[in-house]
């Protein structure tokens, strides 16, 4: 492994990993993989578009005697049971008594996820890595074990929790990621300040310019904070079974509602967590539970990054699709409310009374 890696433990009870992160990191990744005995064959689900983009790379990097590659599709599409079995299919070609097989997710969060999944279900558990290309898998999806796909009812319905073996993140991928998507990870990264670090909050605010253009000290920093808020997080609460993880789906139940609401057409996860995590703001501000001023620096910080701050939206079809949320219970909420930058806290038994008219006033606000 080459100098200057940082490496972040996540430590789990039973299923510890490393978390490395460093430019241009690629290139050794396989003889970091030797080392976690896996296996001694590796199946590499990727996607047409990342797979264009560094095939060479790919090819080089990982030796056709000891790895093979599966093109999957792009985006959400990929996270289908069609493309699962597909995947499970050449898992089963490739393995035999003189194989032992892993798998590498080499792509954005949608590969992850169904690379994950096909992991968590082959043979009841099979071992696989993690190397994100976007920002949003590199801060977030990527670290946690969370792994699903679709059925066409509902987005993620299918999943289970599966942690990878290592994740290895390298900033070289960003150089290639549109600005859209680029902008859309940044929702997640902003997310963390708001929920952990205002330090880090400012840091964002202070140089945003710098991170925007991918500067290597900077983005460097982005990456290395949002992976240990996330180790942390989830060394306290493997599975969502403590109350403490749910900290991370702040802005996020706002957020899921306007994308089922606008029937994902108009709207980006991004974008609609950008919007969610301002509407959270406020709301919070609304039940006394903050300062205005704090909403308003969230909103301001969204801003910089270019990313939204405000949709239009028929307030009754957001408010039916939040109450599908599975946070919904008997008639009232759980929500992840702002205290202060930096500080959240899980509120239940919030009226949906009170959601409603907020969403109203939202709707028809300029």
């Amino acid at each position: 492994m080459k100098k200057g890696v940082k490496k972040i433990r996540v430590k789990l009870k039973n299923n510890p990993y490393t978390i490395f992160i460093s430019d241009h990191l690629v290139k050794s990744i396989p003889s970091h993989i030797r080392k976690l005995n896996l296996g001694n064959f590796g199946i590499i689900i990727t996607s047409p578009k990342v797979y264009s983009l560094y095939k060479s790379l790919i090819n080089k990097t990982f030796k056709k005697s000891e790895y093979k590659v599966v093109v999957a599709a792009d985006g959400e599409k990929v996270k289908s049971k069609e493309w699962l079995f597909k995947v499970i299919g050449q898992i089963v070609k490739s393995d035999s008594l003189n194989r032992k097989v892993f798998l590498v997710c080499l792509g954005g969060g949608t590969i992850g996820d169904l690379g994950g999944f096909a992991a968590s279900v082959y043979k009841r558990g099979a071992p696989y890595v993690q190397i994100p290309t976007t920002l949003l898998a590199q801060v977030d999806a990527s670290i946690g074990g969370k792994t699903a796909i679709d059925l066409k009812e509902a987005k993620n319905i299918v999943g289970s929790f599966h942690q990878p073996k290592a994740v290895f993140i390298d900033p070289v991928f960003l150089h290639t990621l549109p600005p859209k998507e680029f902008r859309e990870g940044m929702a997640e990264v902003i997310k963390y300040g708001v929920i952990r670090d205002k330090n880090f909050f400012n840091f964002l605010k202070k140089n945003h310019k710098k991170v925007k253009n991918l500067a290597k000290a900077e983005i460097l920093k982005v990456l290395n904070r949002c992976a240990q808020i996330k180790a942390d997080i989830v060394e306290k609460d493997e599975k969502e079974s403590k109350g403490i993880r749910t900290i991370l789906n702040f802005g996020h139940t706002f957020a899921h509602a306007f994308e089922a609401g606008l029937k994902y057409k108009k709207i980006s996860h991004g974008e609609a967590v950008s919007v969610g995590m301002i509407c959270a703001g406020y709301l919070s501000y609304i039940l006394d539970k903050s300062q205005e001023a704090d909403a308003e620096k969230i909103k301001e910080l969204i801003k910089l990054f270019s990313l939204p701050t405000k949709i239009s939206f028929d307030h009754n079809k957001v408010y039916k699709a939040l109450c599908y949320d599975k946070k919904f219970i008997r008639g009232k909420i759980r929500l992840v409310l702002l205290k202060k930058i930096g500080k959240v806290e899980v509120l239940e038994g919030i009226s949906t009374k009170v959601v409603r008219s907020f969403l109203k006033i939202l709707a028809t606000s300029d």
